[in-house]
């Protein structure tokens, strides 16, 4: 990487200059403003305090020094102590011809290799179907398997669906109770209406009468305890849950889950982390319930089993860890949701005290809550979107505003449903993750601004101009000067590797998704003001089409990054 060459060569600089100067921390970043280069560091001011020099007196004998470096065309120093580079143009097309001739293998390192990385996403609730709430924690998750992939790490993701709990006592009660069987018509033709709607209401009854809930808790717990009825029952649910999962994975566009363990694949391992519990004295009985007491951390009780004997979702992740502890993975990422922060923090606090060692970094991906202008969704409420309705709405929106655009293109539909989709996925990853959201379909399926579309037209704009051109010219021998916009694009397609790697350090596709906007931007302003099959100068033309390829492989890369196809025509 660029950025990387750049340390290494301003830091060799600083050390002849000045001698043993420790491990200052610097920077090394792309400048907001372009006219003060393609890169800026700020190790001047970093070294101020140790030389006991001005920042700016330093930056200006450091840029004596950087000027032989072959890799930039100019270095110079700026207030209050930085020093600016620009690249050199040849170096700067040959590294860029160079990438262009493995396009699929674009912005790719082995920076994760030998390393393996667990992905926890898309963790559905089982008997319902997932609806724009589960949108984040899906899209998020694959953006982030799949900048794991091109980083060279092996990505193994998991959904962990939500298939145990105290929820299915309040289906089995409602189910039983108005003498449904799955073998049902009504069930068999629409099971997740039937279901969806058995949730409602029973809540409804709860919430009425507090003792219904406890009926709901010993239904759960006779499915604990294997009751054959309750068994069967929550089988077809699973079963039905699981396939439905795969669809909706497959519709959204969704890299393939290398597991699906769901909370009930633990139940075995459960009894013996609350003997441990116990055995270490970790946990404690209350009131019949087996709890552990973590006020002093400020964390209240947290439950392994409740006083029925049924067991709790901590105790189930509890399990989870133990089970993922054996595989030794580098890291444990869980994209959930923020609220989900108390109870992963009381899971580890309690893990530890377990001594379940941690082999490698265990790190809560938190995004925020995705709302309706009306206010949060709920399937106990029914006031949800499904993300089937949503998929389809997205698809019918595109196809008018396609319709008008370019009533000629052929595979219109699949493109329509590609934009839909690549619509609203961008209209999440470009926002930070920890960031609310409220979800308007006038926002999510603009077709103007930051947006995905804008980002899909941009590539088939591009992708328009090579088919014309049939094949790419060789760079000649003498380089003509570049403008200022050309150099920029080729200097940001060249940093592409480097908005891979910020993404991956904070865990944010935003990250990508501003550099891709960026880019784009520049690439079309590029479109307007500089010929390309109508440039006479063959040396130009042959550096712009260069551009032209450069760009549109960043773009459709860095679409692919964010699970979001990029269309041939538009």
């Amino acid at each position: 990487m660029i950025r990387e060459d750049i340390r290494k060569i301003v830091r060799n600089a600083a050390e002849k200059k000045f001698g043993n100067i420790g491990e200052p921390v610097f920077t090394v970043e792309v400048p907001e403003n372009s006219e003060h280069g393609d890169y800026s560091t700020n190790i001047a001011m970093a070294l101020a305090r140790t030389i006991k020099k001005n920042p700016l007196e330093i930056a200006a004998l450091l840029t004596e020094s950087l000027k032989a470096e072959k890799l930039f065309s100019s270095v110079a120093a700026a207030p209050p102590g930085f020093i600016n580079f620009r690249l050199n143009e040849v170096n700067l097309l040959s590294e860029i011809q160079k990438k262009l001739k493995n396009k699929k293998a674009f912005g790719k390192t082995n920076v994760g290799k030998g390393k393996t990385v667990l992905v926890e996403y898309f963790q559905l609730n089982i008997a319902k179907r997932p609806h724009v709430g589960h949108l984040r924690s899906a899209v998020i998750g694959d953006a982030l398997k799949r900048v794991l992939l091109l980083s060279g790490y092996k990505a193994v993701s998991d959904t962990h669906v939500g298939d145990w709990g105290t929820q299915f006592g309040i289906l089995l009660l409602g189910f039983k109770e108005a003498g449904m069987s799955v073998k049902d018509k009504k069930v068999l033709a629409d099971p997740f209406g039937v279901l969806e709607e058995l949730y409602i209401k029973e809540n409804e009854k709860i919430e009425a009468d507090s003792d219904r809930r406890e009926k709901a808790k010993l239904e759960f717990a006779k499915l604990e305890k294997g009751d054959r009825e309750n068994r069967k029952i929550w089988k077809w649910m699973v079963d039905i849950s699981m396939k439905n999962l795969e669809t909706s994975a497959h519709h959204l566009g969704l890299l393939k889950f290398d597991e699906h363990k769901g909370e009930s694949s633990y139940e075995k391992d459960m009894p013996g982390i609350v003997a441990l519990a116990f055995t270490k004295r970790v946990a404690i009985k209350k009131d019949g319930a087996a709890i552990v007491d973590l006020s002093d951390e400020k964390l209240d009780e947290a439950v392994l089993v409740k006083s029925d004997g049924a067991s709790t979702y901590l105790l189930r992740d509890l399990a989870t860890i133990q089970y993922r502890e054996k595989k030794k993975y580098f890291k444990n990422l869980y994209v959930v949701d923020v609220r989900q922060q108390h109870h992963f923090r009381q899971v580890h606090f309690v893990a530890a005290s377990l001594g379940f060692n941690f082999e490698g970094e265990s790190r809560l991906v938190e995004f925020g809550a995705m709302t309706l202008p009306e206010g949060k969704m709920s399937t106990r409420k029914g006031n949800i979107i499904s993300l089937e309705s949503l998929l389809k709405e997205a698809g019918e929106r595109a196809l008018k505003v396609i319709k008008e655009k370019n009533p000629e293109l052929k595979n219109m539909g699949s493109v329509a449903g590609a934009v839909g989709l690549g619509a609203i996925k961008y209209f999440d990853l470009s926002r930070n993750r920890k960031s609310d959201i409220v979800f308007r379909w006038e926002d999510a399926l603009a077709f103007e601004g930051n947006t995905g579309p804008y980002l899909q037209y941009t590539h088939a704009r591009l992708k328009s101009i090579l088919r014309k051109a049939k094949k790419t010219v060789k760079l000649p021998k003498n380089i003509p000067v570049l403008s200022d916009l050309e150099h920029e694009i080729l200097s940001r397609i060249l940093s592409f590797e480097e908005a891979i790697e910020d993404s991956l350090a904070s865990y944010a596709p935003n990250i990508l998704a501003n550099y891709l906007h960026s880019l784009a931007q520049n690439v079309n302003e590029f479109y307007h003001s500089h010929p390309v099959l109508n440039e006479p100068d063959e040396g130009k033309k042959a550096v712009r089409l260069m551009l032209v390829e450069s760009s549109t492989t960043a773009l459709k890369q860095g679409l692919w990054c964010l699970g979001i196809v990029a269309p041939e025509e538009m």
